[in-house]
């Protein structure tokens, strides 16, 4: 082995080299993000107007608030029926349906939320993000105007998980679509901005959800959530175009030669400056028109992506990082849950006595969560990161994204503690304490989720579809699982042995984030190669 291949695999097996006076890796995930104080383009934007890195500042913020409305009617219907639940439970109960029963109506929607991602996921990385958005619109609007006028408790229930396979794109489809137009360094202030309009507006739904029930009926509620993406699926015809957009990993300063164990002295890739973005080219390239952006299908259809998205999904979910990031959310998703079904029954009760058409108040507290959250995890969340890249020769290492992580993770064992104490104590606390803990938790369960998605997106950046998948649809799976049983849980073991259980496993899972965070790189380093897909040797990326 002559002395120039020995350098080589030297290069290869320490990780990184100076490549144009900057640090470039062969892990998965780490990149340079700056040089002293100018901030690197990650992933590298192209000169083609129509690349979504290229839309102007207000296209990407309308299309962020669009989103985020999208998201907010969705997850209203799905999620905002706990406090309806008081008005269904007379007539299905003597119809004989159980209170288990009434409550699968909250929990078999969420359920679903998981099974419409796992379909439309694969779905939207083989035919592009805009059909399967607009599809998800409609799918709204015909489960929120079926549901309206449901007669039986069998089929509101069954209309309700068609609401829930159209509401589930909100959560991975649309962090997907947003990070393909933002870079690496604002991508989580972006996510938070998008999850605070979306707390927000599915909270003022939902806070007025009882009101509405009790002055014009249930039907009037759901008329409502039908009207926004009604509206949403309108302007969206014009103003979301297509973002799937198909880069070399090479855009994000890493070679797929080196992550999957090849060396190749030729791959030689080049972070991007901010100051190097390149102009606009449209003699190259068409330019980017009202027609371009209305056009329903953009890219060829490519079915191998979609199933190998679909079969990667699972591949991924092994990868211990990944698994952490899908239990802790979808446990923390099930506890939420947990507390939507059951604080209607609880401040209706004596000695709070809360009418039923006042008990969907206690989503305010939800309000101040994502304004809290909004500076903690988003902007924070970006500012830590740089932070972190500064200190380390402007290399940005995932792990960073999970500092912030604690603070929501101690309110969410706080909330879950004190929300057992006061349902199963009422007279020793007084009701502040359930919507304090309702808020609280919620924090809890948007940090795992912001942070859990920028973490996998920054990790495996080839496979940002397939880790959504596992984030946004399995952990479904398991927030039916932890919220399922949540009444005969209560009735073995008591609020308090329930929440005080929720708060304790809560707790468990946070802890685990603790060797994540300090042998993260590691495991990059070793599943990294098993998150590329080569296509005749060229690493495929559609983002």
């Amino acid at each position: 082995m002559d002395e120039k291949h020995i350098a080589m695999v030297e290069r290869h097996e320490l990780a990184e080299d100076e490549i144009n006076g900057l640090k470039q890796t062969a892990t998965m995930g780490t990149v340079t993000i700056n040089d002293t104080e100018e901030l690197m383009l990650v992933p590298q934007p192209s000169a083609d107007p129509r690349d979504p890195l290229n839309m102007p500042k207000w296209r990407k913020i309308l299309f962020v608030v669009l989103l985020s409305i999208f998201s907010s009617a969705g997850l209203s219907m799905v999620s905002g029926f706990g406090g309806l639940l008081g008005f269904y439970i007379p007539g299905y109960v003597e119809k004989g349906a159980t209170y288990a029963d009434i409550t699968a109506l909250m929990t078999y929607p969420s359920m679903f939320m998981g099974v419409g991602n796992l379909i439309s996921m694969p779905l939207a990385l083989a035919i592009g993000r805009r059909p399967v958005y607009l599809g998800s619109c409609m799918i709204l609007i015909l489960g929120g105007c079926l549901c309206a006028y449901a007669k039986d408790y069998n089929h509101h229930l069954w209309l309700r998980m068609l609401i829930g396979i159209g509401a589930g794109n909100s959560e991975a489809l649309v962090p997907m679509m947003i990070q393909e137009v933002h870079f690496i360094h604002e991508r989580s202030q972006c996510l938070m901005w998008q999850v605070a309009m979306q707390t927000i507006v599915s909270a003022i739904l939902n806070i007025f959800a009882s009101p509405i029930a009790g002055a014009v009926g249930t039907t009037a509620w759901y008329l409502i959530g039908v009207g926004l993406s009604a509206a949403v699926l309108i302007v969206s015809i014009f103003f979301v175009p297509e973002k799937k957009y198909v880069r070399d990993l090479s855009a994000y300063g890493q070679s797929a030669e080196l992550i999957a164990g090849h060396i190749d002295e030729k791959f030689e890739p080049k972070p991007m400056r901010m100051s190097e973005r390149p102009a606009l080219d449209t003699v190259r390239y068409q330019p980017r028109t009202l027609r371009s952006d209305m056009r329903l299908f953009v890219n060829k259809p490519d079915w191998s992506e979609g199933f190998y998205a679909l079969k990667n999904t699972f591949q991924i979910m092994l990868f211990p990082n990944v698994f952490w990031i899908f239990c802790l959310n979808g446990f923390t998703l099930g506890v939420n849950i947990a507390l939507a079904t059951t604080y209607g029954t609880i401040l209706s009760a004596p000695p709070y006595n809360f009418s039923n058409d006042k008990v969907s108040y206690i989503n305010v507290a939800q309000i101040f969560t994502a304004l809290v959250a909004l500076p903690l995890l988003g902007k924070g969340s970006d500012w830590i990161i740089k932070r972190q890249a500064r200190k380390n020769d402007g290399v940005h290492e995932p792990e960073a994204r999970l500092l912030p992580l604690g603070i929501p993770l101690a309110f969410g064992v706080i909330a879950a503690v004190l929300y057992g104490q006061a349902a199963q104590f009422p007279g020793k606390l007084h009701w502040f304490a359930i919507v304090f803990a309702y808020g609280a938790y919620y924090l809890c369960f948007i940090g795992s989720n912001i942070v859990g998605i920028t973490f996998l997106l920054d990790s495996y950046p080839a496979r940002a579809g397939p880790a959504l998948v596992v984030i946004c649809s399995m952990r479904g799976f398991v927030s039916f699982g932890s919220s399922y049983g949540v009444a005969k849980f209560i009735e073995t073991a008591g609020y308090d042995g329930a929440f005080g259980a929720y708060a304790g496993i809560t707790a468990g899972l946070g802890l685990i984030g603790i060797p994540i965070y300090f042998f993260g790189k590691r495991i990059r380093q070793f599943t990294g190669k098993w998150a590329v897909k080569e296509r005749t040797g060229k690493p495929s990326l559609t983002h």
